[in-house]
């Protein structure tokens, strides 16, 4: 019994002493030097920052303390932790109150850097090999903090291109999701180019496998008919080197 008297005295106390004394109120921060805190937040976070500054934006910014007096009249400051990196996420500044010279308290903020652009959509489900139209995709402007940086941006460089893998409505495209769509088919009908400085000969062929724009693919001559090694230069067309 007196062990627990003792023990609710010590609360007692210890929330007496937490307490202001009378006729004191600790002063919370108001709304204008919250946005002074974040100004200085901004600055800090963003200064020789890569992104464009109308690509960047400060959300769920905050303050520690909440309550602290400071000093009428404007302040100066200086900066005890700064972020190391420019990556989007949460990013956090200390810095120390200054008002002529003198120390007036420290305040600690956070905040989450978000980064913004353009990303390709696609507008509807889109299958595995299909190749892509510019009705299947749009483009807009949303955060892109936690996207990979190979997305496409261009919807020019996703048209005409082959889908590597199925995707629903609203997906972002990325160009590890593309591939070069085929110029020349297996046991299609390709003419082959062959040509020096000098000279230029074309000769029909076949296609022994698919080959997309600059890839090497086997060919067929039909009128020697010796199979020779050859690079896609356009639709059904190759061109090999004597």
């Amino acid at each position: 019994m007196v062990l627990r008297l003792a023990r609710l005295f010590m609360v007692v106390v210890l929330f007496c002493l937490a307490c202001p004394s009378p006729g004191q109120t600790a002063d919370k921060i108001t709304p204008p030097e919250l946005a002074a805190l974040e100004n200085i937040f901004s600055e800090v976070v963003l200064k020789d920052s890569p992104w464009p500054r109308e690509d960047v934006k400060i959300t769920n910014f905050s303050v520690r303390p909440l309550t602290m007096t400071l000093p009428t009249g404007g302040f100066d400051y200086r900066i005890t932790q700064k972020p190391n990196d420019f990556r989007p996420g949460k990013k956090n500044v200390s810095a120390i109150i200054l008002q002529d010279g003198q120390e007036q308290g420290q305040v600690k903020m956070s905040g989450e850097l978000r980064l913004f652009g353009t990303v390709v959509n696609t507008t509807k489900r889109l299958n595995r090999n299909e190749i892509i139209n510019s009705d299947d995709i749009a483009t807009k402007r949303q955060d892109i903090s936690m996207l990979d940086a190979d997305r496409i941006q261009d919807p020019k460089l996703a048209v005409g291109q082959k889908l590597k893998l199925s995707l629903p409505a609203g997906s972002v495209l990325y160009a590890q999701n593309l591939d070069s769509p085929p110029l020349v088919n297996r046991g299609e009908r390709v003419t082959i180019m062959a040509k020096s400085q000098a000279i230029q000969i074309t000769t029909p062929g076949e296609a022994r496998n698919s080959g997309a724009l600059g890839e090497m693919v086997r060919v067929k001559n039909l009128t020697s008919r010796r199979e020779i090694h050859a690079r896609v230069t356009g639709v059904g067309i190759v061109e090999a080197e004597f």
